[in-house]
């Protein structure tokens, strides 16, 4: 039973071996005369290329806009009225530049009052003055006159000591003289005392008027400069960028005026696609293409955040720029990723994107046919892509776009 049981096994494994071999056979012949049938495709019809090698330059593109690294936003300070317009957005602009003149009722009336507050504080220091001038004069006439009255008590008194020591002039005569002395003696002093009293009092009172004065000069300080705000100054050298006001139109407080950007400082903010971004670090270098010249720069900022597809990155502008820069200017830049030594690469295929696999079809050497092949693309520069896997130095094929071929394995060419 075990012998017969081995006997079928074995004619059973032949049976599936010559079907398989039968299969196969059938295969190849089919698919030999599918390409005898296979209509033979004119090669010069197709876009082709060979696998080149080189030190690939890799960049990243994008494009974006100068902009001011200093800027000033003038916003409206108080209500007001645009008057006159005096600039346009895109001019040059000096610090002292007047780019529009305000009028407000309010502010120039505030003014007034506090000139017309200063000058009767102003007045009122004068006609003090006048006063404590007179009430000096008054008290030093007094004490003049006292002195007058103590200096002839004084020569009476010393008259009559002689006499009264000879018994000419009585004892009591003698002391009424002396008490008069002493009693002007007082007097003189005591009006010295009151005019030294009066004169700190009266320079009190003068301060006091002075601190009134000095308030109401802050005052009118402050509504000078609130004047002087009417006239809209640039207050940097640059370029007036924005102007978003009318004349006539009403302001409110905290209205935006205008945009002032300067041109000493510049950089560039560039839109670089996503898929790009990844290659990009800080203090690469880059080249600023404004249309009517070349700048050099450096990144020194990558935004954290894509926005459409596209990273925002930060460029600073190194060296002399061109004549033409300015900030809002429309600018193409490009940024130096590296280089890889000795690449193979290829045009960029249509319909292939970079760091991605694709299927091309490669031409055969006698240029008759034309195999589906998978290759692995790198980086792409430009026109070009490297090719990092899935073909050699030499090696041509076929880059237009192949999808009406229905991705056969095979192509019959013919030149």
């Amino acid at each position: 039973m075990d012998i017969k049981r081995a006997n079928y096994k074995n004619k059973h494994r032949k049976v599936m071996v010559s079907l398989i071999v039968l299969a196969f056979i059938f295969l190849m012949f089919s698919l030999i005369v599918n390409r005898q049938n296979q209509q033979k495709l004119n090669l010069s019809s197709f876009w082709t290329d060979e696998v080149k090698q080189t030190n690939l330059t890799l960049t990243a593109k994008g494009f974006g806009t100068l902009e001011s690294k200093q800027q000033r936003y003038l916003t409206a300070e108080f209500n007001a009225i645009v008057e006159e317009i005096f600039l346009k957005p895109g001019e040059k602009v000096t610090k002292n530049s007047v780019i529009l003149r305000l009028s407000s009722a309010d502010i120039e009336q505030a003014a007034i009052q506090a000139q017309l507050a200063l000058t009767s504080q102003q007045a009122n220091l004068k006609q003090l003055k006048l006063t404590q001038k007179r009430e000096q004069l008054d008290l030093n006439n007094d004490l003049v006159e006292l002195k007058l009255d103590l200096s002839l008590a004084q020569t009476q008194l010393d008259a009559e000591t002689q006499l009264a020591e000879q018994g000419i002039v009585s004892s009591l005569d003698f002391k009424r003289s002396q008490a008069q002395v002493k009693k002007l003696t007082s007097r003189v002093h005591h009006y010295q005392q009151r005019l030294l009293q009066l004169k700190q009092l009266q320079q009190q009172a003068q301060q006091i008027q002075q601190d009134k004065i000095a308030e109401k000069q802050t005052l009118l300080l402050l509504a000078q400069e609130k004047q002087q705000k009417l006239t809209v100054k640039a207050g940097l050298n640059g370029v007036l960028q924005q102007l978003p006001v009318e004349l006539g139109q009403s302001l409110t407080n905290g209205s935006q005026l205008a945009l002032v950007g300067s041109t000493e400082k510049l950089i560039a903010l560039v839109n670089i696609p996503h898929r790009q971004v990844q290659g990009i670090s800080e203090n690469m270098s880059a080249v600023i293409d404004t249309r009517g010249g070349k700048a050099n720069g450096v990144v020194t900022r990558i935004s954290p955040v894509a926005k459409e597809g596209h990273v925002e990155v930060e460029i600073a502008l190194v060296g002399q720029l061109p004549k033409n820069a300015r900030p809002a200017l429309n600018i193409e830049a490009k940024i130096n990723l590296g280089v890889i030594e000795q690449a193979l690469y290829l045009p960029i295929p249509i319909n292939a994107k970079q760091h991605s696999r694709i299927q091309l079809y490669k031409v055969a050497k006698d240029q008759q046919g034309a195999q589906l092949t998978w290759l692995t693309l790198g980086a792409k520069n430009n026109q070009v892509i490297e090719v990092q896997a899935g073909a050699k130095l030499g090696d041509k094929f076929i880059l237009s776009d192949m999808s009406a071929q229905n991705n056969q394995t095979y192509l019959q060419l013919t030149l």
